[in-house]
This record gives structure tokens, sequence and C-alpha cells, in this order.
């Protein structure tokens, strides 16, 4: 069974709904470490704008927590209850499964160590100290939010759709794609558009089975031959439900004829 965002999850993290975490604290947390200061609605501001209508007593069903150290979770996702506005951890945090902050309820996690998952789905503010790694899949949705990584980004495939992303080292990933002008890293990266054939051959045939009616259209909306390289645009929707699932976003890689074993002398 897999373990969510349920209390015991963070056992060892303090919490402002349960009355361990002061007003005071937070603000001191906010000030050390949200260095964060990218895009019009940066992380630091929205989580300030955050914790004084939590302080306030509003949003009351969304906590802010705090945790020291290392935190492994099964898996993490924001929005659900028990909701996290704001997550805080000193440390690495390692997720087995999926991560997902959320957008609405609007949430902001800070990791002041590396970050690492199996997918990351991300529609809210992040600020990574160190990596942002998945072992299959990053997705940056919804433009409202931003992210912010001071080391490397890297998965097999990393997909951003109107979200800003700033990336202080570099982004290493088998196919990135989506909206290139929303994606921001110092060091150069390949990125190939939407359009290109290259795309629909590296992407997962379940995957392209899912939105292919959406896909595989011309620019008056007719239908083409689907050997043709066209596509239109990526379902974003279908493309978060398919790596909410657990389901590698590329195709797998031809496996290689296995060697005969050596003939014994």
């Amino acid at each position: 069974m897999t373990t969510t965002t349920k209390k015991r999850s963070f056992s060892k993290a303090k919490s402002f709904s349960a009355g361990t975490l002061t007003a005071e604290a937070v603000r001191s947390l906010l000030k050390k470490h949200v260095r964060g200061r990218f895009a019009q609605s940066s992380t630091l501001r929205s989580a300030k704008r955050f914790v004084e209508q939590r302080f306030a007593g509003e949003l009351a069903d969304s906590d802010i927590l705090h945790h020291e150290g290392r935190l492994v979770l099964d898996e993490l996702s924001t929005g659900r209850r028990p909701r996290i506005g704001l997550l805080i951890v000193e440390g690495d945090l390692v997720v087995k499964g999926r991560y997902e902050d959320s957008l609405d309820p609007e949430s902001v996690v800070v990791v002041t160590g590396s970050l690492r998952a199996g997918d990351v789905i991300t529609t809210g503010f992040l600020e990574v100290h160190g990596d942002l790694v998945a072992q299959q899949s990053i997705l940056f949705l919804d433009n409202d939010a931003c992210c912010e990584v001071f080391g490397d980004v890297r998965a097999p495939f990393v997909y951003t759709q109107y979200h800003a992303v700033k990336v202080h080292g570099g982004v290493e990933a088998q196919l990135v794609t989506g909206d290139a002008k929303h994606i921001r890293s110092k060091e150069r990266h390949t990125f190939i558009e939407e359009t290109d054939r290259r795309v629909r051959e590296l992407l997962s045939p379940k995957l392209l089975k899912v939105f292919a009616d959406e896909m595989f259209e011309d620019e008056e909306g007719e239908d083409v031959d689907p050997d043709e390289p066209w596509i239109d645009a990526i379902d974003s929707q279908k493309l978060a439900a398919f790596v909410r699932r657990g389901r590698p976003a590329l195709a797998e890689a031809p496996r290689g004829r296995r060697r005969k074993p050596a003939s014994r002398t």
C-alpha cells in the first residue's frame, strides 16, 4: 500500500496546525531558506502571502510543515488532504513514487538539498537548492507559478507548458519539449519542438495512443496520415494523467540481443 501525505509520513516534521511550529519560526525559516527571486510571482512573495493568510486563521485546511534532515516518502501530493500550503525541507527530499505539488490549492515547496522522485509534476511554486531529478518524467505545468532549481534538472523526459522555470545548472534529458521560452538554463540544452517528427518517434506508443486524436491533425483540423510527421500539440492534461499512473512517457529502448554464453574449454 502506498503511503501518501498522511501525518505519519512527516512524523519528524514540525507542523503549524499541530502547534509545534510558531509564526515567528516560520518567518525566520522563510528569511533563512527561500532564495529564489525568479519571475513576477516569486516563490518568496507567494510563501509570505500564504503564511500571513494562515496566521490570520484563513486556509485552515492547509498546513505549514518544516522537516530537518533527509526526508524519504513513498509519494507526495500537496493538494491531497491533509493539504500542505508550505513545506520546507532542510536537506534532501526523496520520493520513491510521484512528487506532485499544486496550484489550486496553491502550494510552496522549498528543498535546501536535492529533490529526487520517480516522476515530478509541478504546477505550484517549487524551489530546489540542489538538483531536481526524476527517474521517468518531469512536467512543469500551468502559468501562474514558477520553479527555480539552483543545480541541474535531470530526467529522461522534461516537458513544460506555460510554466516559468529557471535552472542555474544544466538540463539533461533524452527529450525536452513543450514551450522553449519558459525553461531557462545557463547551460545550453537540446529542445525539440512538439511539431518535430523526432518527438513522436521518442514518445511511448501507449502515450501516443492516448491522445492520438488531438495530436495527428493538420492546421485545418483534418485527420492526416498517421505516418506523416505533423504533430499539432501534446495534450498536457492527458500527459499528466498518464504520468500519474506511473507510466514512462518515452518509448522503451530496444533490447539488445542477448549474448550467447561463452563455451567452456
